[in-house]
């Protein structure tokens, strides 16, 4: 953490050089960047570029889009943690349960992400800070050089306060449903009662429901809104392909670990065959959705549609296509066969790729928007992803150290013991 601190302040303290002649200098070297047409004039040493403001704010922009960006890649994995804990005991599986207590620890992130998050949606909101184009009014003013009839038919959705209480909403939602979970498992340590099963089941089941619209709307609101001018019906359901299979991930990572340090013992190769079954489930499903929401918008070829994937694909260098390495060939080939799933180094080497691949995932996604062609991966990013990485391997290593490994109060916790997996 103190090494990413490091790096995320020279990322900051490079960025407020970021004045106008530099601008000029960055938009003349690689004008490929930039989708917009920049009438750019030379003027003796410099240049003249329109809105030259606006590049200005866009360039500053980059280090708090970098911790944006960890921000919400770490939390996503949480909550894709928590969502598929609250699945297992909706549906009262029992091989999961020896692990349940990983996806508890993995999803204790949320409500320090989550707070993370919403300070910088309040930093853009009073404008400190200019990652999300929207929050600009000069952009949903009718008067203004700068507006856009997309935002400004928005604004029924897309305005400060109703987004700022969408998002409280979601992060305390979230934070509060996994305390529940949290407290009713470990009450079951002690109590053993039936009826503190089913409310573990119950409020599964709710916290579901809560999900399902939570998540699908906080798609759109802290990703999607980044670029307000675009829409996609399966964004949120893409969103959500790429935190599950992060979540899923981490859990296998963490019970590796666990196991070889020898605090989860009844930790097996069944479970893991299973877990990799997840993994390489919702890898394809990731891979659906990414191709579904690709192909409906090549097919109508509507201008204002496709400008999200020529973003990504003129300024970007294909990084959208190039993603599906990672994420989708790796997985495919390297979990397709059941001996393959059963083995702990395998899933240790696919498992970093996966993550990896779900980074560059989440860069492609909030970048382009937030920052423009004015990108990379430097001190900003990976200071950010360090220190964002490193409080969340923190509170991870605080709350196994805290917690019981083995719920042996849950009445299917001997099932998952001696659970086996028939090839």
């Amino acid at each position: 953490m103190i090494l990413g601190l490091i790096s995320m302040f020279f990322g900051f303290y490079k960025s407020l050089f970021m004045d106008e002649d530099k601008v000029y200098s960055v938009i003349k070297t690689h004008t490929e960047r930039f989708d917009i047409i920049l009438p750019i004039v030379e003027k003796g040493k410099g240049y003249q570029v329109k809105n030259i403001n606006y590049f200005v704010q866009l360039a500053r922009t980059r280090p708090w889009s970098a911790l944006y960006m960890s921000a919400f890649y770490f939390t996503s994995i949480s909550l894709g943690a928590l969502f598929f804990l609250s699945i297992q005991h909706a549906v009262q599986a029992g091989w999961p349960i020896v692990v349940s207590r990983v996806m508890e620890g993995v999803s204790s992130f949320l409500p320090f992400g989550g707070v993370i998050i919403l300070l910088l949606l309040i930093l853009n909101c009073i404008g400190v800070i200019h990652m999300i184009p929207w929050m600009d009014s000069s952009f949903s003013d009718p008067n203004s050089p700068n507006y856009d009839e997309f935002i400004h038919n928005k604004l029924p959705f897309l305005n400060i306060y109703f987004y700022l209480i969408r998002s409280i909403l979601y992060v305390v939602g979230w934070t509060f449903f996994m305390c529940c979970l949290k407290f009713i498992s470990k009450k079951l340590d002690y109590t053993r009662s039936v009826k503190e099963h089913k409310t573990l089941r119950y409020v599964s089941v709710v916290f579901i429901l809560f999900f399902s619209i939570s998540s699908m709307v906080m798609g759109w609101d802290w990703i999607m809104s980044l670029d307000p001018s675009w829409f996609s019906t399966l964004f949120g359901w893409y969103v959500l392909g790429s935190y599950l299979v992060s979540g899923i991930t981490v859990i296998s990572l963490v019970a590796i670990f666990l196991n070889s340090q020898g605090y989860l013992p009844f930790f097996n190769h069944n479970h893991l065959h299973d877990l990799a079954k997840y993994i390489f489930a919702t890898s394809l499903l990731w891979t659906y959705l990414w191709f579904s929401q690709f192909l409906l918008y090549w097919y109508g070829n509507i201008p204002e549609e496709v400008t999200y994937f020529l973003h990504r694909s003129n300024q970007y260098h294909f990084i959208n296509f190039i993603m599906l390495i990672p994420n989708f060939l790796f997985p495919l080939f390297g979990l397709i066969s059941s001996r393959s799933k059963r083995n702990k180094k395998i899933i240790v080497i696919l498992g970093c790729i996966l993550l990896i691949g779900h980074i560059i995932d989440i860069y492609n996604m909030i970048m382009p928007g937030s920052v423009g062609g004015f990108y990379g991966f430097g001190m900003s990013e990976i200071g950010s992803l360090l220190f964002v990485g490193g409080g969340f391997l923190l509170v991870l290593l605080r709350e196994f150290g805290k917690m019981n490994l083995s719920p042996q109060g849950n009445f299917l916790f001997y099932e998952s013991v001696f659970y086996e997996y028939s090839l």
